[in-house]
């Protein structure tokens, strides 16, 4: 296999881990709502939509991700990082949240202005901002188990996470009890 075709494999499971994360935690924000606005009438997302928007954010963590000033504390302490990189993703989600339906109401045919007012509306919807906050949290999440792999090493934070193929367990930690 090639070395552009190595890449390629590698970023697209890194965008189809992201998108599984984020979809996972969409559908998760869906059943909640669902369970909230149970007989009250409330039109929620589907499942479908929740899929799609984990998609849709990964795509955006993509398009950050190859922006040159990401990765700004290299060798600092993780925090740093995981607090710039949150800020960044959050930033360009709420971007993305008002450009939305601003292009929609673009090509619906109001002017500039007029869509620019609809768009606001839109975005200032109580609904809109407590998905954003379940958002946020994904990303913290989401950010920090990243950069914890980065700094110890995915293998490494897989087997704390998941253990070791064909290890027993007391095995893995026998080193802790001692």
């Amino acid at each position: 296999m090639s070395r552009a075709d190595s890449t390629l494999k590698q970023e697209v499971g890194k965008f189809l881990a992201t998108a599984l994360f984020f979809s996972t935690g969409f559908c998760l924000i869906l059943v909640a709502e669902r369970l909230v606005a149970r007989g009250a009438g409330i039109e929620v997302a589907s499942f479908v939509q929740a899929v799609y928007g984990g998609f849709i954010v990964a795509a955006i963590l993509l398009v950050v991700d190859s922006l040159p000033f990401v990765n700004a504390f290299p060798g600092k302490p993780l925090i740093g990082n995981i607090v710039w990189k949150s800020s960044l993703y959050i930033a360009a989600s709420l971007v993305y949240r008002y450009v939305k339906p601003l292009v929609k109401y673009l090509f619906q045919g109001m002017s500039l202005p007029a869509a620019a007012s609809g768009a606001l509306q839109e975005f200032m919807l109580t609904r809109r901002w407590a998905i954003e906050i379940w958002l946020a949290m994904l990303l913290v999440v989401y950010v920090t188990m990243r950069e914890l792999g980065r700094a110890i090493g995915r293998e490494q934070l897989k087997e704390m996470l998941f253990g070791r193929r064909g290890k027993p367990a007391k095995e893995r930690y026998s080193r802790d009890a001692a």
